[in-house]
């Protein structure tokens, strides 16, 4: 025997009564079904804006508003809705939200040039993942390879960029060259180039940019030694690359400042950064007298020479002092842990998404380039004169 309850189901529309006495206890043979009986675990039907706008006592486009950021609506009404969706448990079309604004909410980040995982360029991807979560985006990720001498229009794209109207704009990482550019500018997609790592390119930017202050990282890391009382100290890093000189610049005038002479190896040479830390060695080394302190380009050659200096028998930092620049993961692996110039490249991917977003939003605003600054990280390789 199945028992029912007769009782007025939460779940039916206003209005409806049960064919049965309220609180009486029936009974009835299985095989035998009763019309008109509703089981108390029926589905809810899903609360609609209207519902939501019915409960708060406010119109549908209050509501809506509400859901949009809360442009022109009072505090204490958008508290008012707020209440009325999580009593209702509201759950917003997506789809129709992103009809009605016109845009997908999808962007994507495109690395070029790079193998990934590389943990910078990943950094930045995951700073844009976080800001896109906490703004109701959706990420999409692309990679591309291309020759800086190839045309433009014969550069391939991933084909996620030839979906139009797919996502609404670009995040461009990795390192870029005016060819690729100009082929995306020709696209007449929204776009930001994260701009530390653009070659040469000699026009007009009409592309918005986000960065960090290379310059002035190698600068204040430079004073930082002079502070320590070291004096000869030598720059290592590949000139070929466009933000190594302007690092490059940050060290030769801080040594300028100090009215020390500024000392370099900048060759080109072997293509992998820990490799032309291990080819730099032997030249640091062989300069008479011996430098107190190097100043890599970066974490990678950072480590190059850290490795070749301990196969030599030289101590960082008791026999000459190292520091970085990136703030890599793997700095703090070294031992003593590595000195070096942070990168805040969390930073740098969320406002890479909100400036495209800004774009998006005003598509005729004038271009931007966003600056960043950095960070010295003192760890271990920097001792004292």
């Amino acid at each position: 025997m199945e028992k029912y309850y007769d009782e007025w189901h939460p779940f039916e529309p206003r209005g409806h009564r049960s064919s049965l006495k309220r609180g009486r206890l029936r009974t009835r043979s299985a095989g035998s079904p009763r019309e008109g009986l509703q089981q108390v675990n029926e589905p809810r039907t899903p609360a609609t804006i209207r519902d939501v706008a019915r409960q708060a006592g406010v119109g549908i486009g209050t509501v809506s508003r509400v859901l949009n950021g809360g442009a022109q609506v009072s505090r204490a009404t958008q508290e008012r809705v707020a209440l009325a969706i999580r009593r209702l448990g509201f759950r917003p079309n997506a789809q129709a939200r992103r009809i009605h604004r016109k845009r997908s909410e999808i962007v994507c980040f495109l690395l070029s040039n790079r193998t990934f995982p590389n943990s910078f360029h990943a950094r930045i991807l995951q700073g844009v993942e976080d800001c896109a979560r906490e703004l109701k985006q959706h990420v999409l990720f692309a990679a591309v390879h291309y020759d800086a001498a190839t045309p433009p229009h014969h550069i391939p794209l991933p084909s996620i960029l030839e979906e139009r109207g797919l996502f609404d704009g670009l995040i461009l990482a990795g390192t870029n060259y005016p060819n690729f550019l100009t082929r995306i500018q020709r696209m007449q997609v929204p776009f930001v180039v994260f701009g530390n790592n653009i070659f040469d390119f000699k026009g007009d930017k009409y592309f918005d940019q986000v960065g960090f202050d290379g310059f002035r990282g190698e600068y204040e890391a430079v004073r930082y030694l002079v502070g320590q009382k070291h004096r000869n100290i030598v720059f290592v890093g590949d000139l070929t690359y466009p933000w190594v000189r302007n690092r490059h610049a940050g060290f030769v005038k801080a040594c300028h400042e100090a009215k020390i002479k500024p000392n370099w190896i900048t060759s080109a040479r072997p293509p992998g950064f820990v490799d032309y830390g291990e080819w730099a060695c032997d030249l640091v080394l062989s300069r008479k007298p011996l430098a107190t302190a190097v100043v890599a380009v970066n974490d990678e050659v950072a480590f190059g020479l850290w490795r070749s200096f301990r196969r030599r028998g030289i101590r960082v930092p008791d026999d000459v002092s190292l520091i970085g620049f990136d703030d890599r993961e793997e700095a703090t692996l070294m031992d003593p842990p590595l000195t070096t110039v942070r990168v805040r490249k969390e930073e740098i991917g969320q406002v890479c998404l909100r400036t495209l977003l800004e774009r998006l939003r005003h598509p005729e605003m004038a271009f931007v380039e966003k600056t960043l600054a950095t960070d010295l990280i003192v760890r271990g390789t920097v001792k004292p004169r």
